[in-house]
């Protein structure tokens, strides 16, 4: 049962991604909507959830959130530049760069030869996972000469996937850096998660829509995915749950390509297969080094 538990967070939040596109609207308003359904499920679940709050844990925790809101839209932009199927390795990949050199850095992590080892091994294998699946072939989805658009689109989607990752890096490292716990940090969180969507979209038009009541839809399966992740981390630990919690990206890979029918040559189809084994690989990695 608990190892069900732990693969839960990687089932949601590849439905997550996947939900986004359907429901569609711009980046900006896909940004507003999911946050609203953070917030309301953190005020939902606050009277079943444990929490001590301190001045600090609370504006650390708030400021966490803004920075998962500033990688969220980032990572939404990502989703229309280059597809899901494109953005979930490279997003994933940078993050869990960014997070392990944190952990090096600044936590301790990785304190053995052993250790050290095998963890820059894995961020090696992250490095050529993100380079696989960045590939763009000359000749388009349809077999024809392609011009520098679909280029040009790649260099774009990379640009704001390595924005939203910094986002994502922030949102992790600074709960870590402080020692908050995760179910403290929960509803400050999803504050400062709505506070910086609504002042992402606050322009957009559209906000008090039907649209906007869809996307508290994947906003609330993102956070009963975040939670789950909090409940397994405290039944199995880290080591287990973390990388089951980041094999979502395998269903994201893959069903951005078949279900949401992203354009995507033979070669790139094969690259970004690739790409996404060496992710993979370097995620069970990484989970190892928590054991040495």
């Amino acid at each position: 049962m608990d190892l069900a538990l732990a693969a839960t967070p990687s089932l949601v939040w590849g439905i997550y991604a996947l939900i986004l596109p359907v429901i569609g609207g711009t980046s900006r308003h896909q940004t507003f909507g999911v946050t609203i359904g953070c917030l309301a499920f953190a005020l939902a679940a606050f009277p079943f959830v444990p929490h001590h709050y301190t001045p600090l844990t609370v504006l650390i925790s708030f400021l966490s959130g803004i920075f998962w809101s500033i990688g969220n839209y980032g990572q939404i932009c990502g989703f229309k530049e280059i597809g899901v199927s494109s953005t979930m390795p490279i997003s994933t990949g940078e993050q869990l760069i960014g997070t392990s050199l944190v952990g090096v850095l600044f936590l301790g992590d990785w304190a053995s030869a052993e250790a050290k080892t095998v963890g820059f091994i894995a961020i090696a294998l992250f490095i050529v996972g993100v380079v696989f699946t960045s590939y763009v072939e000359r000749r388009g989805a349809d077999g024809t000469v392609s011009d520098d658009s679909r280029a040009n689109n790649m260099i774009t989607g990379l640009t704001v996937i390595t924005i939203s990752s910094l986002g994502f890096i922030a949102y992790v490292a600074v709960i870590q850096l402080f020692s908050i716990n995760s179910f403290d940090a929960m509803l400050p969180q999803a504050v400062g998660m709505f506070v910086g969507g609504l002042a992402i979209g606050i322009r957009e038009p559209g906000k008090r829509s039907k649209r906007t009541l869809l996307l508290v839809i994947p906003g609330v399966l993102w956070a009963i995915g975040n939670l789950i992740l909090m409940i397994s981390n405290s039944r199995l630990g880290v080591a287990i749950s973390f990388p089951m919690s980041q094999m979502g990206l395998i269903i994201s890979t893959i069903g951005g390509m078949v279900f949401l029918h992203e354009r995507k040559t033979r070669k790139e189809k094969i690259s970004i297969s690739v790409g996404l084994v060496f992710v993979v690989v370097g995620i069970a990695l990484v989970a190892l080094t928590k054991t040495m």
